[in-house]
């Protein structure tokens, strides 16, 4: 009899703690969203399209947003950050902006959870549709120049046992200093990459995939003319193909 009350104490204590946190997550999350929605309103955005985005109707989000003021709003980022609840990205940066920035574990983890969300949309994607998904290895900030790739399974794959891989060590940590891999590049061209599982092209590597020969003097300074030109679209260099370093001309006595 004593072993089933202690039983069932021991379960209600479990199940009311689990309550308490998820409160606390929701009355986070509420705060998060009612400063975002007054943000979006103090921008300019119509309650309408406000009140789309949030998944509630125009008069709820008027209800919100209506006695928002300025240093609430800039005081807001900081209290969710006090309190523990990844505090929410600058609306001015880019998603790669904000990579470079994420030193604490639980805001990796909200990157790595998007990321998990994007590989299941390319899933979906490559099972409805004929044609396959396409990304761009290099960040915002290096608009236009893009070099777009296609995601496959392989790739789908790749980034998953990335992201396993990172959250392994994040699971040991609870800041990113000290880690090897999880940790933030500070280019964040190379932190592009990482995040989707593509390595560095190597020039045995870019030969085979082009199939572009390099026997003789002049096909090795061609080829490798090409293959820095290809560094250079994917973002691994700022070197001007036709002057940087090139091994078949360079080495010559």
């Amino acid at each position: 009899m004593r072993g089933d009350w202690l039983g069932k104490f021991r379960r209600e204590r479990r199940v009311l703690a689990r309550v308490r946190r998820a409160a606390w997550r929701l009355e986070q999350a509420e705060k998060e969203r009612d400063g975002a929605l007054a943000w979006a309103r103090a921008d300019g955005v119509s309650v309408r399209k406000a009140a789309e985005a949030a998944g509630l109707s125009p008069t709820r989000v008027h209800q919100l947003t209506k006695d928002a003021q300025a240093d609430v709003l800039e005081a807001m980022p900081a209290e969710l950050r006090a309190a523990g609840w990844p505090a929410p990205e600058d609306p001015d940066g880019s998603d790669d902006e904000e990579l470079s920035g994420r030193a604490d574990v639980t805001g990796r983890l909200v990157d790595e959870v998007g990321w998990i969300r994007q590989c299941a949309e390319w899933i979906d994607h490559l099972e409805r549709k004929q044609y396959p998904p396409v990304v761009n290895l290099r960040p915002e900030a290096d608009f236009p120049d893009r070099h777009p790739v296609v995601v496959d399974l392989p790739r789908v794959a790749a980034v998953l046992r990335r992201i396993a891989y990172d959250v392994d060590e994040l699971a040991r940590a609870r800041s990113i200093e000290g880690l090897d891999r999880a940790r933030t590049r500070d280019d964040p061209r190379t932190e592009r990459r990482w995040r989707l599982a593509e390595s560095d092209l190597t020039f045995a590597e870019f030969c085979a995939s082009t199939g572009t020969p390099s026997q003789s003097i002049r096909q090795g300074r061609d080829a490798w003319t090409a293959y820095q030109t290809e560094r250079r679209d994917r973002g691994e260099t700022d070197e001007d193909p036709y002057t940087a370093y090139n091994p078949s001309r360079d080495n010559r006595t």
